[in-house]
């Protein structure tokens, strides 16, 4: 299969997962769920360190040795709880894609339900995410070379980690052989997940852009704050679709390798999703 034809075949893996959730519009709950929660937590953390620590905040940051300490611990605490709401609401989305995938009824509180029962799972992965995330940050800002570095590290790291969600909470593992795992599958199947990946990119983008034209166009011709609101929000729909359609993707193809029904996505279009290991 030629490069073309395999990104063709991401392409429809990526309309199906959007067809899926246009007949399961519930699941569009969980990213806002964790979109609200993202922002009441950059909020709630920027707004109580500056309670907490007040001006005194500003002369420790300033600090060249304790305030770097400083400055890495509160981006670790930062990384943790986002990490974990994100992974909570994508461990729950994804057990209601399986379960519609497996031809089952699926509610929002039955991935809520799920992913509370995963509660220390998530926990411990949220604390390895972080770790990286502020490890990643130290070496981006050693200098050029860091950059570069870490830009890589963090590109083999997304990609190790595609199928970490539906590892770490269906299956019997601990958190690094989670990772272990998830690393595998991608060795030994290997193909239109990037391709797919690619093009709920490029859906994303072309909703963004039109969200972006939308609110120019409001803003020229009706009123500037108006535009920049009606911008913004369709941008934030159009993230969150992209979002949710996305994890029922990754939902889909973690039952087509673990040998589990796929829903609408056709199995042998599942099958050329993957170039076996040679």
């Amino acid at each position: 299969m030629t490069f073309f034809e395999r990104m063709s075949n991401g392409w429809q893996m990526a309309k199906l997962s959007y067809s899926t959730l246009n007949e399961n519009r519930s699941l569009l709950l969980f990213p806002v769920f964790s979109g609200i929660a993202l922002i009441a937590v950059l909020a709630t953390f920027a707004g109580g360190t500056f309670f907490i620590m007040g001006d005194q905040i500003e002369t420790l940051l300033s600090d060249e040795q304790n305030g770097k300490v400083l400055g890495y611990g509160l981006i670790f605490i930062y990384y943790f709880i986002s990490f974990f709401v994100i992974v909570f609401f994508n461990s729950a989305l994804i057990h209601c894609a399986i379960k519609i995938l497996n031809g089952e009824v699926a509610s929002v509180n039955d991935g809520m339900s799920f992913a509370w029962s995963r509660i220390g799972k998530i926990f411990a992965w949220s604390a390895l995410s972080a770790t990286v995330g502020t490890l990643l940050q130290m070496l981006h800002e050693a200098g050029k070379v860091g950059q570069i570095i870490a830009s890589l590290i963090g590109i083999v790291w997304s990609i190790t980690t595609f199928f970490v969600v539906p590892v770490l909470v269906y299956e019997d593992r601990g958190v690094l052989d989670t990772v272990k795992e998830s690393g595998r599958l991608m060795k030994q199947k290997w193909g239109e997940s990037l391709s797919a990946t690619v093009s709920f990119g490029f859906f994303n983008f072309l909703g963004i852009v039109a969200s972006i034209g939308i609110g120019f166009a409001l803003a020229a011709f009706v009123h500037v704050g108006l535009g920049i609101a009606v911008g913004v929000l369709l941008a934030l729909v159009v993230s969150t679709i992209s979002s949710a359609a996305n994890s029922i993707f990754v939902a889909a193809v973690y039952n087509h390798v673990t040998g589990r029904p796929t829903g609408h996505f056709d199995g042998a279009a599942l099958d050329s999703v993957f170039i076996p290991k040679k």
